[in-house]
């Protein structure tokens, strides 16, 4: 039977039974409450006659969001309400709720680089150009900030730190030239390689050529030619996650944002 069938058999006149703070969701920001009342809901109680905060004699603000009650009807036919309620004078569209510190797990890329070497005699010399690594990826724990906020708005905002999407990684293409004058003899090599989670160093030494040559004899060159980014995002928002919560008494239907941030 609905409540609307059931309201010839109280009087109309509501109480509030209990108020105490909400566990449900912590909020660090904002005071939350978990309000109890019996024959009208507490947000309607309000409106007339100011709820008090747990123990004491001050008023719940008077832009206090309420949201939808669980309702259940007794074998007297008076319903009781159980109504969450954010203490706050904020009436934006989003406000801050919570704030935090917690620990991450993040990936630091590596950094490549290439270096040459050479062999001479008097009727022979080779010149090689290799990947050098001048340090390798690296997963450690950062100290990141999480802000939540209650919004009329579902979207998530752009993650920025340790993103890999749209990073060149380092890649290098090496060319080996042999010409052996005194042989009548000329070899070529060459090959490419990509280094995921490694930058390019942005040095001299990333694009360079290693030569062994005695004139008249041989003339035996390698060149390394890199490219890829040099820098990497690691400050921002890391995490953006938005997620259903409850809607308020008006119908409106609201959302948690979690944003997580390095500084």
């Amino acid at each position: 039977m609905s409540l609307s069938q059931r309201t010839d058999r109280f009087s109309g006149v509501g109480a509030i039974l209990s108020i105490k703070p909400s566990s449900g969701t912590p909020m660090t920001s904002v005071n939350s409450y978990i309000v109890t009342s019996r024959g009208i809901a507490p947000n309607v109680i309000h409106a007339t006659n100011p709820i008090h905060k747990p123990g004491t004699t001050t008023d719940l603000n008077a832009n206090s969001i309420f949201f939808e009650p669980d309702v259940s009807i007794g074998s007297d036919g008076v319903p009781t309400f159980s109504q969450l309620v954010i203490d706050t004078s904020n009436t934006g569209a989003t406000f801050a709720v919570s704030q935090y510190k917690e620990y991450f797990t993040v990936t630091e890329p590596g950094v490549m680089t290439t270096q040459g070497f050479f062999a001479q005699a008097s009727n022979k010399g080779a010149a090689v150009r290799t990947p050098k690594a001048n340090s390798v990826p690296q997963s450690r724990r950062k100290l990141g900030t999480v802000d939540v906020s209650l919004s009329t708005s579902n979207d998530s905002d752009a993650e920025v730190a340790y993103q890999n999407n749209g990073v060149a990684w380092a890649s290098v293409t090496m060319s080996n030239f042999q010409l052996d004058t005194a042989d009548a003899s000329a070899n070529v090599s060459a090959s490419f390689r990509t280094f995921n989670n490694y930058l390019r160093s942005g040095t001299s030494s990333d694009s360079d050529t290693a030569s062994a040559t005695v004139a008249g004899v041989y003339a035996n060159t390698s060149t390394s030619t890199m490219t890829g980014d040099t820098s990497y995002t690691t400050t921002g928002i890391y995490r953006s996650q938005t997620v259903p919560f409850l809607k308020k008494i008006d119908g409106t239907q609201t959302y948690l944002k979690t944003n997580v941030t390095f500084a």
